[in-house]
């Protein structure tokens, strides 16, 4: 059961391995293009993931992180059932 990995939850991967590596590197290491890497930053910092610390930078959001694992793991376990 293997599924695809949105272009989003690449980035997420990826910055949280390279935290290092700019929008440009980073399209290029995904091979995606760079106004959609931005545009999956700001999703992420939108979804609680990410923290907009500067124009263009991000860093990690803990708590939000950690919220939602919770709420994934709920999910899990209701299907589960």
């Amino acid at each position: 059961m293997s599924e695809e990995l949105s272009l989003k939850d690449k980035v997420f991967r990826s910055y949280l391995s390279e935290p290092t590596l700019s929008p440009e590197e980073m399209a290029v290491k995904l091979d995606a293009k760079y106004n959609s890497v931005k545009d999956a930053f700001a999703k992420l910092a939108k979804d609680g993931l990410l923290k907009r610390s500067g124009r263009g930078n991000y860093e990690p959001n803990y708590a939000g992180i950690v919220i939602h694992l919770m709420g994934r793991i709920e999910e899990l376990e209701k299907k589960a059932k």
